[in-house]
C-alpha cells in the first residue's frame, strides 16, 4: 500500500507540474511577436542604446544587426555606452561608427557613489537623445532586421509605452546546456504569466535584454537614474511604469533575436548568482523553489527505484501499481526534459541530466542568496554594494 500511495502521490506532483508548464507555453505562444509581420506605416524615430563594459566578443555581430535594421525613419540613431571597457570595445566600436553616421559612441565616465554600472550606462545614453522612443539593447543579442521595426510596429498597434522582448537563448558550452534549459523550466513552474500583461495586475516578468519604451513614460518615472542601486534594473523600472499607470508588455521575439548571455561556467555562475534572487522576487521564495526542484529532480531517480525494491521485496497488485506510477511519472518528467533540450536546440543527452542541473540551479539559488545576505554581487570586475530591503521588497 506504501509503494501504491507514493506512486500515485508522484504521479500528481508530475502532472500538476506539467499543467502549469502547458498553460505557461501557451501564454508564451499567444503573447510571441513571432515572425515579422509588418512596421508601422510612419514609424516614430527610436534611438537605439547599447550598454557595453567588455563586450568585444559581442559588439560587431552585436552593430551588424542593428544597422541592418529595416522600416526606421533616417532620423534614427544607434547609441553606444562604453563602460569603461578593458578589451578594446571601444576601439572596436569607433571603427565601425567611423564608417557609419548612424552610431554614436560615447563614453559613461567614472561611476558615481550609489550606481551600478548598467543603469548608468543605459542613463548616459538616454540623456544623449531626442526621439520618442528609446530602445535599449544588450550589447550579445543579435537582431534579425525586422527586430526594432515589428517591436515599435507591436507598441503603436497595441499602445504599449513598455515593451519587454524575450530573445532565443543560443547554449554553447557544456555548463549553458546544462543549468539555463533547467533554470527556465523552474520559472515555468513558478511564476504565473497570466497577470504580467494585465495593467491591473503588479505582477513583472521582465528580460532586460531589449527594452522598447516611450520617451515620456521613460523620464516620467525617472528613467534609469529612479533605479541607479538596483542589480535588477530593468525589473525595477518595468515595475516603476506600471505602477504609474504606463501599459507594460513581456513578448517572445525568438524568430528576431536571438542571444548568448555567457561563455562559459565562471561567467555563467557569477551573472546568475548576482540576480538570481530578483527573479523568482526574493531570497527565500528563490530557495525553496530552487530546493523543491532538485528534490523533484532526484527524487524522479529515487522514488521508482524505491517503489520497484518494495513490489519485488513484497510483491503485490497495489505494490506493482505503485511502482508503474512512479516510472511512468517519471518518464513524463523525462520527457519534458528532452523536449526542453529540443527547444533549446541541444542534444538530447542534456534532458537525461536534469537531477544535476536542478542541483546546480539550487546551488546557484542558495549562492545569490547568499550574495543579497552579505551585501555584495560582483560582475565585470566591479563589486557591488546592495541594498538591504524591506519585508515590502522596498529599500
Amino acid at each position: 500500500m506504501a509503494a501504491l500511495l507514493a506512486g500515485g502521490v508522484w504521479v500528481g506532483v508530475i502532472g500538476w507540474l506539467m499543467l502549469r508548464l502547458l498553460r505557461q507555453f501557451r501564454i508564451h505562444r499567444a503573447t510571441s511577436l513571432g515572425r515579422p509581420a509588418g512596421a508601422a506605416v510612419s514609424p516614430p524615430a527610436v534611438a537605439i542604446i547599447v550598454p557595453a563594459r567588455n563586450e568585444i566578443a559581442n559588439i560587431e555581430t552585436c552593430l551588424a544587426g542593428l544597422t541592418a535594421q529595416r522600416d526606421l525613419t533616417a532620423n534614427s540613431s544607434i547609441i553606444v555606452v562604453d563602460d569603461g571597457s578593458q578589451d578594446g570595445t571601444a576601439e572596436a566600436v569607433a571603427r565601425i561608427a567611423h564608417g557609419d553616421p548612424r552610431i554614436a559612441l560615447i563614453e559613461a565616465g567614472n561611476l558615481p557613489a550609489g550606481w551600478m554600472g548598467k543603469p548608468h550606462a543605459c542613463w548616459r545614453g538616454a540623456l544623449r537623445t531626442k526621439t520618442e522612443w528609446l530602445c535599449f539593447i544588450d550589447a550579445d543579442v543579435r537582431a534579425a532586421p525586422d527586430l526594432v521595426g515589428n517591436a515599435l510596429a507591436a507598441a503603436l498597434r497595441q499602445r504599449i509605452d513598455m515593451l519587454s522582448l524575450n530573445p532565443r537563448q543560443e547554449l554553447g558550452s557544456f555548463w549553458e546546456r546544462l543549468i539555463i534549459p533547467a533554470g527556465l523550466v523552474l520559472i515555468g513552474c513558478v511564476q504565473d504569466l497570466r497577470p504580467v500583461n494585465d495593467p491591473a495586475s503588479p505582477e513583472i516578468a521582465v528580460n532586460g535584454q531589449f527594452l522598447l519604451i516611450r520617451r515620456g513614460a521613460y523620464f516620467a518615472v525617472g528613467g534609469h537614474a529612479a533605479v541607479r542601486s538596483e542589480i535588477a534594473e530593468d525589473k525595477a523600472l518595468a515595475t516603476r511604469v506600471k505602477r504609474a499607470g504606463w501599459r507594460y508588455c513581456l513578448l517572445g521575439a525568438e524568430h528576431l533575436a536571438r542571444t548568448r548571455m555567457y561563455r562559459g561556467f565562471s561567467a555563467l555562475w557569477e551573472g546568475l548568482a548576482k540576480n538570481a534572487t530578483e527573479i523568482l522576487g526574493d531570497g527565500p521564495n528563490t530557495v525553496a523553489a530552487a530546493t523543491a526542484a532538485m528534490a523533484i529532480g532526484w527524487g524522479a531517480i529515487l522514488i521508482p527505484v524505491l517503489t520497484a525494491l518494495s513490489a519485488v521485496d513484497e510483491p503485490s497488485a497495489a505494490a506493482v501499481a505503485g511502482a508503474v506510477l512512479a516510472v511512468l511519472a517519471s518518464a513524463a518528467l523525462a520527457g519534458i526534459q528532452i523536449g526542453t533540450a529540443g527547444y533549446f536546440r541541444i542534444p538530447p543527452v542534456f534532458g537525461l541530466l536534469f537531477a544535476g542541473a536542478y542541483t546546480a540551479v539550487a546551488a546557484l539559488a542558495w549562492r545569490s542568496f547568499a550574495l543579497r545576505r552579505a551585501g555584495h554581487v560582483t560582475w565585470k570586475g566591479r563589486t557591488y554594494a546592495l541594498q538591504r530591503r524591506t519585508s515590502a521588497g522596498r529599500p
